[in-house]
């Protein structure tokens, strides 16, 4: 399954029952029913009650405090955003910025915080997709932004290096 957050897509498969690949990252969790729609999950950094829902093309995601809103995209769908967007992220919905962590030029690892955006009371982590260097940054605290253009565009690492 492919899910776009944040203008990114991401490569979500299913291994079995309680193993992951996400981008290309093993996830593997011990679960145990809550009787609900969620489950609680056994990882290294402790137990996380987890909550999923589907309802067409959306997966909205709530883990531990955290809330996420992907929408489901098929693979032409997601070629052309991968094609158009790659490295650039962009407000998941409107909101204000909160916190902006990184300067044009700064080096980030690949789940680096860069910006926060708060919307309907949510703080709204924008992340690294990859390695790589910040090459625009569109936005500064306080800005009101929304879908649509890249609020910052991360140059891949080996890219870079060129």
């Amino acid at each position: 399954m492919r899910l776009k957050r944040a203008g990114h897509v991401h490569n979500v498969t299913r291994r079995s029952p309680t193993a992951f690949e996400v981008d290309g990252v093993q996830v593997v969790a011990r679960v145990a029913g809550t009787g609900t729609s969620g489950f609680e999950s056994d990882t290294p950094a402790g137990r996380t009650r987890v909550f999923v829902a589907r309802a067409s093309d959306r997966v909205f995601a709530q883990i531990g405090d955290r809330s996420l809103d992907f929408t489901v995209v098929s693979r032409a769908v997601a070629a052309v955003a991968d094609s158009t967007l790659e490295g650039g992220l962009e407000a998941p919905m409107p909101g204000r910025v909160t916190r902006v962590t990184v300067a044009i030029g700064d080096s980030v690892k690949r789940g680096q915080e860069l910006i926060v955006v708060e919307a309907m009371k949510m703080e709204n982590a924008l992340v690294a997709p990859m390695d790589g260097v910040v090459k625009s940054l569109a936005v500064k605290v306080g800005d009101m932004v929304g879908p649509g253009p890249a609020l910052v565009v991360i140059e891949a690492e080996a890219k870079a290096r060129s």
